[in-house]
């Protein structure tokens, strides 16, 4: 019998270990808007876009919204400061 973690490797064998994990905090750049904000998930189907919840909210075609895809090209981490 084999353990919960054991299942998950086997079954994510195939997938891509992921570069950014959920609740990373990064900084990028949207449309020439510089954001911050918190990495929901890594996009696998569209190679290096993640998708993130912004701190605060950016105006795109006069709507305002929290979560963007920005482009891991330009993204870091941001570093913890205790």
């Amino acid at each position: 019998m084999s353990t919960l973690k054991e299942q998950f490797e086997k079954r994510d064998a195939h997938k891509p270990k992921p570069r950014w994990v959920y609740g990373d905090r990064v900084s990028g750049i949207v449309g020439n808007i510089p954001v911050i904000g918190s990495v929901i998930r890594e996009d696998y189907n569209e190679s290096g876009i993640v998708l993130c919840h912004l701190d605060l909210p950016i105006n795109v075609n006069g709507e305002y919204v929290h979560v963007v895809k920005v482009p891991a090209k330009g993204m870091k981490r941001l570093k913890v400061i205790e």
